[in-house]
């Protein structure tokens, strides 16, 4: 017969085997629990900007979100900077002293993380052999990518990703830039893809016809369009000296979206794009339903190991939900980083994670956010389309 004691120490025992279990996969990393969908939807996760470097193994950049990104069927991020051995903060980028590239370790992170596809179109896609050099980096591990490329059609060619017989098209471009000879792309020199605003209110009427029509040629190859760019934001001294500044000399609030921003989005939208988003502020901006389609302005960092930029740490993990051959529901998810400097998912309904979607919220102008268990749902469909796209690509 077992005694009281014996008893309590099975119970002991048993309890430590549980809590030794839940260490264990706490430690591993473990799937967000977004809301359940249909096995036969596409899930595509979009991450903020990722800049990986000097870590001894570069497959923990991701460690929190490992296993919440290998869950999704697509994952898609802003790859901020050049996958090339640095030169050092004073040679890699003269316009931006102190700015270290990544290196071409990098991409062992984005493997290891199920990152599908990229987009190479930002400021610090600095030198027309850098960008190549990480072009067919990408290219040898299977990494999709759009926005820079050998020429300036080739920077315009959008990523195709196909999952479960969704195709899903991706297009990016940079507002913000340094040196034209160095970083843009021409009729035939290699470089990333640009979109113009010197005002922070209008944008090269060029420009947004070119924008129209890579969105008009991408539609009937695909399911799905989504487009984003990096946001200028009057950030760039070199290419904007007379930016706008608040009285104290400052600049302008990160987490305000400038005009020129909305004009883009709209004008994406309605030529076809599904989805619309934005990158490269070190911010969180609002978010927008436009005629029935989500826009997210700036989504803030993921994994970003760039000295200097440990304490910008906001940003949003977007889910697209994709049955049918449609977006059905948009949401997200606030992160942080820890002291390790580790990108974390946080409850949007308590503590800093609430706090960072009262951020969004405030500068949204009414846009309709619902907390729904651990994740914040932008809409719910069906979200308007265009068209069908299959229809027109069969």
């Amino acid at each position: 017969m077992s005694t009281p004691r014996s008893v309590a120490s099975r119970r002991l025992s048993a309890l430590a085997v549980v809590l030794c279990a839940i260490a264990a996969t706490v430690a591993a990393g473990t799937a967000w629990n977004w809301s359940p969908v249909d096995n036969r939807a596409v899930s595509l996760v979009i991450i903020g900007d990722i800049d990986i470097q000097r870590r001894a193994d570069p497959t923990t950049a991701f460690v929190h979100l490992r296993d919440t990104l290998r869950a999704a069927d697509v994952v898609y991020a802003n790859l901020e900077g050049v996958l090339v051995k640095s030169q050092g903060p004073d040679v890699d980028l003269p316009d931006k002293r102190g700015w270290r590239h990544p290196g071409p370790e990098g991409v062992v992170a984005l493997k290891s993380a199920n990152i599908t596809a990229v987009g190479v179109a930002n400021n610090v896609a600095y030198g027309r052999d850098n960008v190549m050099r990480t072009i067919r980096l990408l290219d040898a591990n299977g990494i999709a990518h759009t926005g820079g490329g050998a020429n300036l059609d080739a920077a315009h060619e959008a990523a195709i990703v196909e999952r479960k017989g969704v195709r899903i098209g991706f297009l990016q471009y940079t507002a913000r830039w340094y040196r034209d000879d160095e970083q843009l792309a021409t009729p035939t020199a290699a470089g990333v893809a640009k979109i113009a605003s010197r005002d922070g209110i209008t944008i090269d009427p060029w420009d947004l016809d070119r924008v129209r029509a890579d969105i008009r040629r991408l539609r009937p190859r695909v399911d799905i369009v989504v487009v984003s760019h990096h946001n200028r934001d009057g950030a760039t001294a070199t290419q904007f000296p007379d930016a706008p500044r608040t009285a104290s000399g400052q600049r302008r609030d990160g987490h305000l979206s400038e005009e020129y921003q909305k004009q883009f989005a709209h004008v994406a939208l309605d030529t076809g794009a599904d989805l619309v988003y934005g990158h490269g502020t070190h911010t969180v901006q609002g978010v927008e339903v436009y005629k029935g389609k989500p826009i997210l302005y700036a989504i803030g960092h993921s994994a970003f190991d760039q000295p200097g930029y440990e304490n910008s740490k906001d940003g949003l993990v977007v889910r697209a939900v994709i049955d049918g051959r449609k977006l059905q529901r948009v949401s997200f998810v606030p992160v942080t980083r820890d002291a390790n400097n580790d990108v974390l998912m946080l409850d949007p309904s308590s503590g800093e994670g609430a706090k960072l979607v009262d951020v969004v919220r405030g500068v949204s102008n009414g846009a309709p956010l619902r907390i729904d268990g651990h994740e914040v749902v932008l809409v719910a469909a069906p979200v308007a389309t265009s068209h069908d796209a299959r229809r027109d690509r069969d």
